[in-house]
């Protein structure tokens, strides 16, 4: 499992801006009418202080022109009005673009995910990737709105009124010049200590978010061990690194020079402007209008600080989630593959299949015919479920091949074959939906009631859930904590019969269940697996006796396969694990007879 910061190596390095670019493609339109209005708003307030300037000549001149005065008033007012106007349009694109670019991005990391292979999250923490889909793609808007639109502002607020300026008197440009000189020579330097700052703060986000879905996933075991002080102090380690990340990032942004270039550029200006205006060559109105487009530099000098810091973490944030997108190592998804109905045996071919390079299934070979009911058994630890991981290609094999109906895995689309194995294991996974919702989850399309009902009541799930308040409307707590583990099993059952599927996959599935109810369900389940091909991993040796197979694995290696009687007189791993109760059974069997 990596950590918020470890990138895989099959990671290809795409670029931000290419794919940024890519994604705001289909918001050209909006784009469009955001610079435009922006444009016009910084045009409209560099000419406001002009015409102030103007009207101030027009009133101290020797002979006041109080009509030209008059007129340049209403020029002022429509100049304003005119630019609300464009300032709103600005901002309202603005908002439609940068909020759709989060949503796009959000839907395209969230449909990725559900195509990445089980190695891809045995990788990767839950929290760390719900915050690439959250607080990552919600720094994206931040990104654009109103990082970007701050720094458009910043720009065009720099260099309308120093072209303001030129038009003015190109005598003037020598102190707004020299400060646009300092300004990018600074604001490059900058952006250079900023970056790996917000990195190490969007990371350390990452890791706080994943340490408190971990927590809270597993608070019964945290309660249970008694781990609440242990996990707290973790947590606040974790809360202080995310505090620490933040200050130094802000410590950074306050490492801000630009603001000083400006304060030289402006004491400058004011001397130039004055000693212009005391040999009689420039007028007061000019060196008013002069003055205001000089201050009109000081609100884009501040805001910089501000809207550099929120792009590049946008940047931090994108390149954590094209990290995801691009990890090819963890696709699963086949589409455009092998289409067709599950009707021949299953075979394993010399399959060997390990975590990180460590083996843990070896040379692996055997046939499953179709229709057979196939049972795993072996010893704590021999890879028991790890083997039935391999038949929906929840793992693919390091080497070797697994085909069913004579098609390699490898060939076939991942939806056709999910969609015909359906798989029941010890930790049944439910949502927060209601009963009947669960129950159909997996099933093509609309699922009638009454077939709901019966598939539950198959599955001995009907007589728990009509005794609660809701019945099948029942709202199920998330991953299923309002039920028990009996409850929840059956209503995997249930749902398992429910998707009609070619191939049953049973991992210890009645676990949870007592022993009347078992029987009752194995029942349902043999009637449900009539015609289809059955692996089940169970201890009972009452169903493990009734299977076509039994494949008996010993440290990752099949140490004998075969029915149950011919397992006990030739396998010794198989007859030391089961004689006994067979021992136990024929003595209990004795002593009732002698009653």
């Amino acid at each position: 499992m990596t950590t918020a910061t470890d990138v895989h190596p099959a990671v290809r390095r795409t670029r931000v801006g290419p794919w940024l670019l890519a994604h705001l493609a289909h918001f050209r339109g909006w784009i469009a009418a955001h610079l435009l209005g922006s444009v016009l708003w910084h045009v409209l307030a560099a000419a406001v202080p002009t015409v102030i300037g103007a009207a101030f000549d027009a009133l101290l001149q020797k002979h006041p022109d109080h009509q030209r005065f008059s007129t340049l008033v209403g020029v002022l007012l429509v100049l304003v009005l005119v630019r609300g106007l464009a300032g709103f349009g600005a901002t309202y694109s603005l908002e439609a673009y940068a909020c759709g670019l989060e949503r796009d991005v959000r839907g395209t990391l969230f449909s990725v995910l559900l195509r990445k292979s089980q190695r891809f999250f045995d990788r990767h923490r839950v929290g760390d990737l719900s915050s690439r889909i959250t607080g990552d793609a919600q720094a994206l808007n931040l990104m654009f709105s109103p990082g970007v639109d701050l720094t458009l502002d910043m720009a065009l607020g720099l260099v309308v009124p120093i072209v303001f300026i030129g038009v003015l008197d190109p005598r003037l440009l020598l102190a707004p010049l020299a400060f646009l000189v300092l300004f990018a020579l600074t604001l490059v330097e900058y952006g250079r200590r900023l970056d790996p700052a917000s990195g190490a703060t969007r990371a350390a986000f990452g890791e706080l978010s994943a340490r408190v879905s971990e927590t809270i996933s597993g608070v019964e075991t945290v309660d249970a061990t008694g781990r609440r002080g242990a996990e707290q102090s973790r947590f606040m380690e974790l809360a202080r690194a995310y505090r620490d990340a933040a200050v130094r990032q802000a410590r950074e942004q306050a490492l801000y020079l630009p603001s000083l270039a400006l304060a030289f550029a402006l004491a400058g200006g004011l001397l130039h402007g004055a000693y212009l205006v005391a040999h009689g060559s420039l007028s007061t109105g000019a060196f008013v209008a002069f003055l205001g487009l000089m201050g009109a530099l000081r609100a884009p000098t501040q805001m910089a600080s501000f809207s550099i810091g929120l792009i590049y973490l946008g940047i931090a944030g994108a390149r954590r989630i094209i990290e995801v997108i691009d990890d090819g190592a963890g696709d699963d998804e086949q589409s455009g593959g092998h289409v067709g109905r599950i009707d021949g045996d299953v075979v394993f071919d010399g399959v060997t299949f390990g975590y990180d390079g460590e083996p843990v299934l070896h040379d692996i070979s055997f046939t499953a015919p179709a229709g057979a009911t196939v049972a795993v058994v072996g010893p704590t630890g021999s890879g028991k479920s790890t083997l039935l991981h391999l038949l929906n290609r929840t793992y693919e094999p390091d080497s070797g091949r697994v085909t069913v109906a004579g098609v390699d895995l490898a060939r076939w689309d991942t939806q056709s074959l999910r969609s015909q194995i359906s798989v029941i294991e010890q930790d049944v996974v439910l949502f927060s939906k209601s009963v009947e919702e669960n129950l159909t989850f997996g099933a093509d399309g609309d699922v009638e009631h009454d077939r709901v009902v019966a598939a539950a009541k198959a599955a001995q799930a009907h007589d728990f859930i009509m005794a609660t308040d809701d019945g099948y409307r029942t709202m199920v707590g998330e991953r299923g904590t309002t039920l028990s583990g009996g409850q929840r099993q059956r209503i995997a059952i249930a749902r398992a019969l429910l998707a009609d599927p070619r191939i049953l996959v049973l991992d210890d599935s009645t676990s949870a269940v007592d022993s009347a109810t078992e029987q009752q369900i194995q029942q349902a389940i043999r009637t449900a697996a009539a015609g289809r091909t059955t692996f089940m991993i169970t201890p009972r040796l009452s169903r493990i006796r009734s299977a076509d197979l039994v494949l008996v694995l010993d440290r990752g290696r099949i140490v004998g396969q075969g029915t149950h009687e011919n397992l006990l007189a030739t396998c010794e791993l198989y007859h030391r694990i089961f004689a006994p109760h067979l021992e136990d059974g024929a003595a209990v069997r004795s002593a009732e007879g002698g009653r």
